[in-house]
């Protein structure tokens, strides 16, 4: 995760120090979907590490021909990979800034996210804050696009000790404008 973290952030330098835009983002609402996979550092929790499919929404406003702001919703459902029988939900509220270079764009984004575990009727729900970074390409007069994602958040469940949650997203989208 840290490996993927230090190329996007590198990629993303490289293109803010060095690229200009071509094409100017497009203002319009994007519906995507796709894989998620997320891992816990909470010592030896239930679940540490799950996979699933996700889905997202959001609305892009060019900023200029080289940026953007994308206020989003994204939520997933998955399942644990070491116990099974339960259910984990992940939902994340954000805005994403993209720098944009041609039809590419590298990004970050800062969101609250929730997670809820669910077993049997009973469910366990925490919620955090958290970061992430992302990478994608998108034509330039709409249409579909794709993009990969990474997070990094704490979450807080009541009475439990915080989990780092870090997520991977890789997702296909429609923009229509």
């Amino acid at each position: 995760m840290k490996t993927g973290n230090l190329l996007l952030s590198a990629a993303a330098l490289f293109v803010l120090l060095t690229g200009t835009a071509l094409a100017e983002p497009r203002n319009g609402f994007g519906l995507n979907a796709g894989l998620a996979s997320h891992n816990r550092d909470c010592g030896g929790c239930i679940g540490s590490s799950t996979t699933g499919l996700s889905i997202g929404l959001d609305y892009q406003f060019a900023l200029s021909n080289k940026f953007s702001i994308s206020p989003f919703l994204m939520t997933s459902g998955e399942t644990s990979s070491n116990v099974s029988g339960i259910a984990v939900n992940h939902g994340i509220v954000g805005a994403e800034l993209r720098y944009w270079v041609g039809d590419a764009f590298f990004g970050g984004h800062l969101g609250s996210y929730s997670e809820v575990f669910s077993s049997g009727g009973v469910s366990l729900t925490g919620n955090g804050g958290g970061a992430g970074l992302v990478a994608g390409w998108e034509k330039p007069d709409g249409g579909m696009y794709f993009m990969g994602q990474v997070d990094s958040a704490t979450i807080r469940f009541s009475g439990f000790q915080d989990v780092k949650l870090a997520a991977f997203r890789l997702s296909m989208g429609y923009r229509w404008k």
